[in-house]
């Protein structure tokens, strides 16, 4: 599962039936700012840029009408097998993710 965050800064799901991986990448014409700018409400990225707490909620919207019951599940069993590698804020229920610069 990839968030890609493209060119003009907007936050597309790809991949989104692919629950092994999960990672942002960013469109290599992306500027640093407009990164940063195009996770609000997304995602915080931690201080070393390289991972980034992800809300769930906002994984979830980004799906769309096909979040159906089944792919919520997945998702969620996906969240829960890493859980136990520390990739999970219980706190805020976010999930940490790679993140990739094209």
């Amino acid at each position: 599962m990839i968030i890609f965050i493209t060119a003009d800064g907007q936050a597309e799901l790809h991949e989104a039936d692919e629950f092994k991986s999960f990672k942002i990448v960013a469109d290599g014409a992306l500027s640093p700012t407009a990164f940063g700018q195009a996770l609000t409400g997304l995602a915080t990225p931690e201080a070393d840029g390289k991972t980034a707490w992800v809300k769930r909620e906002a994984v979830k919207r980004l799906r769309g009408p096909e979040a159906s019951p089944a792919w919520l599940a997945s998702f969620d069993k996906m969240i829960a097998s890493v859980r136990r590698f520390g990739w999970v804020n219980d706190g805020d229920g976010t999930v940490r993710a790679h993140i990739e610069r094209g």
